[in-house]
């Protein structure tokens, strides 16, 4: 078989029962190298829906700021500051924590492993030059300029955004007051960002498709692109997603099942690491789903019940176009399909479901049901093998199911042994900012 995808008994007999190969219908399972930025400005479309902003948001806040940046002449060490802030600069709305957005962005670029320079950015986006800002109310000078740029290119994206068409939105920024920015930017940042929304390449850019390959463009400094990265970033965001749902290590447990399944079933270490990061972003687009319903206590209405089954199809629409990812994104649209055809959100049937996706389903539910729930306790192991079995041939496949035992073996003692809690900030962490920034 091409690729090198298979190397055992069990894939052969996957393949002959006429099941799509991991190389089915796109990219192939291959990953690319990429680097952190390049994902980041793809990643950035879950916090854009959490934040209910349209996605494509936080690219826009990017090249703006790119631009008053630019025009101010900042240090090209500020500019990545600035690319990675901007791309960030909400996502903390996304995580349930005590410490407010601002904290919970700030600990969000500390997963991505960023450095100290953008926290900072983040943490004083919302501050404003007239003093009337927040977390700290600090002023003028005393704000980082980085914050102050982020600070303009909000303001800007917020007016792009509103008009149903660009050149209105052209015409309404041209009206607009520069007090109003003045106060948020003061006067130096209003007037270089009045200037690069003076720019035709700016408004050009701006309503293309291809926005974060242009945001990505000006992030040098990261080094050569590479699969370590990719799958550092993918982690990143899957731990981002844990605390969004608030089950830290989720994500953790379910990639490193899924690649031990992978390699269980006898593919090769290439796929195995493409199955293990889909494993961390196979729910990234329930960052789109209402809180109230990712909160919900008890078990999810009908109503709710379709507004989450939308998330296969958000998370894969966000990832579509990124590199590294390879299939990803179409294994994680498929990711919640059954054997029977009474999956989601295609109905496909057994043999029109890839393998990997299969995979996933597997030991997204084997996880679950290890898990706490509101409404129920985590099952033993023992129970959770007995239902996924019970579960084979219909809700999953059944030559999937057979590698579940031995790779829960060897993941189950992993996992007790690491115990990874991943901390989400707490309010104390924001009140230290705040006495160091008095």
């Amino acid at each position: 078989m091409a690729n090198g995808w298979r190397a055992g008994p069990v894939v052969d007999d996957i393949l002959r029962a006429g099941y799509p190969s991991p190389s089915h219908g796109g990219r192939g399972g291959e990953l690319e190298p990429a680097r952190r930025v390049d994902l980041l400005a793809y990643f950035s479309g879950a916090f854009d829906l959490a934040e209910s902003q349209p996605i494509g948001h936080a690219c826009r806040v990017a090249k703006i700021a790119l631009g008053i940046e630019r025009e101010l002449k900042l240090a090209p060490v500020a500019r990545r500051r600035v690319i990675n802030a901007a791309l960030l600069h909400d996502a903390g709305v996304s995580i349930r924590t005590t410490s407010g957005h601002l904290g919970g962005g700030a600990w969000v670029a500390e997963r991505f492993g960023l450095d100290a320079g953008v926290k900072s950015a983040i943490r004083a986006t919302h501050e404003r030059w007239d003093g009337k800002g927040r977390p700290a109310g600090i002023a003028g000078d005393a704000i980082p300029i980085d914050a102050l740029v982020l600070g303009a290119a909000h303001w800007a994206s917020d007016h792009v955004e509103e008009p149903a068409n660009p050149l209105r939105a052209r015409a309404q920024l041209q009206r607009a007051c520069p007090d109003e920015v003045e106060a948020i930017a003061g006067p130096r940042v209003t007037s270089e960002m009045c200037a690069v929304l003076r720019d035709d390449g700016i408004w050009i850019a701006l309503w293309t498709a291809e926005l974060p390959v242009v945001v990505v463009a000006a992030g040098s400094g990261e080094g050569r692109p590479s699969h370590r990265k990719v799958e550092r970033a993918a982690a990143a965001m899957g731990d981002v997603n844990d605390a969004a749902v608030r089950e830290p290590g989720r994500s953790h447990r379910v990639a490193s099942l899924a690649g031990a399944m992978a390699s269980a079933l006898g593919f090769l270490a290439g796929y195995t690491r493409a199955v293990t990061i889909a494993g961390y972003l196979i729910d990234v687009g329930q960052l789109g789903a209402p809180r109230h319903i990712t909160e919900q206590p008890s078990i999810l209405s009908v109503d709710e019940m379709e507004q989450m089954r939308r998330h296969p199809g958000l998370g894969s629409r966000m990832l579509a176009t990124a590199p590294g990812l390879g299939e990803i994104p179409a294994w994680v649209e498929a990711h919640h399909e059954r054997p029977d055809g009474r999956g989601y959100p295609g109905m496909l049937t057994g043999e029109e479901v890839p393998v990997t996706p299969r995979i996933l389903a597997v030991a997204d539910a084997y996880c679950a049901l290890r898990a706490d729930r509101p409404y129920r306790s985590a099952l033993s192991r023992s129970e959770a093998l007995s239902l996924v079995r019970a579960g084979a041939g219909g809700q999953f496949d059944a030559a999937v199911v057979g590698a579940l035992t031995p790779a829960a073996d060897a993941c189950e003692a992993r996992w007790v042994r690491e115990r990874r809690v991943v901390q989400v900030p707490r309010r104390q962490v924001v009140q230290k900012w705040l006495r160091r920034r008095a």
